[in-house]
């Protein structure tokens, strides 16, 4: 009898310690299991209430969000002949240009001590020049301008662009609040050189041969 009730007893502890290894591991399932549950429900509600990314060319590294705002304070990386031909697109934009400095420096006469420099864009198949209005410390970065014989200081130049600017008579312009200095300007001076003269002189040799042997057959003649 006695060996009954111990058996018993040790089969309520196997039992009971079954119950317990099998709470331990199936607890923390469940709750994790809870936790994925609510993130994906929060997942689909927030993806429920904004538009959905949208891929320009079918791409997943290419998506477009739609309720990003535009952003008024992004530089135009651009060109000098670009802001003519798209004017609308870049008027009142904060543009950065690279031109040659040319022609001579002009003081604006204004409270803020601001000169005027004419930038020509580089592209020698797209000649096109803009004014541009900067403090005159920016200036002194010029070292040479632009005109026969010099090739003028290329300036990166970057600032608000106006296509018909209301303060300086409607012309189009660049109001700079930065500048840098692109490449340095260089003198080219004028070089003698001989071998430009040798077909001159040989012109006139041969021309001078001719009038001799004109003169020689016309006393001949005689």
């Amino acid at each position: 009898m006695r060996s009954r009730f111990v058996n018993r007893a040790k089969a309520a502890r196997v039992v009971l310690a079954i119950t317990l290894a099998c709470a331990f591991v199936c607890v923390p399932h469940a709750f994790a299991d809870e936790a994925s549950s609510g993130a994906s429900a929060s997942a689909a509600s927030s993806s429920a209430a904004a538009p959905a990314a949208t891929s320009v060319d079918g791409s997943s590294e290419n998506l477009v969000d739609p309720t990003q705002r535009a952003d008024n304070s992004f530089i135009y990386d651009t060109t000098i002949e670009s802001l003519f031909d798209e004017s609308s697109l870049y008027e009142g934009r904060t543009v950065q240009v690279t031109g040659e400095a040319i022609g001579d420096l002009i003081m604006a006469n204004d409270a803020e001590g601001n000169c005027w420099v004419t930038l020509t864009s580089t592209d020698v198949d797209n000649p096109s020049s803009i004014s541009v209005l900067m403090p005159e410390e920016q200036a002194r970065q010029i070292d040479h301008f632009g005109r026969y014989g010099i090739t003028g200081t290329h300036l990166q130049v970057r600032g608000e662009y106006h296509q018909a600017c209301a303060e300086h008579d409607g012309l189009p312009d660049i109001h700079a609040t930065n500048s840098a200095v692109a490449v340095r300007g260089v003198e080219h001076p004028d070089e003698f050189r001989g071998g430009d003269f040798v077909p001159g002189v040989i012109a006139v040799i041969i021309g001078a041969g001719l009038l001799s042997l004109y003169y020689i057959i016309r006393e001949r003649a005689r």
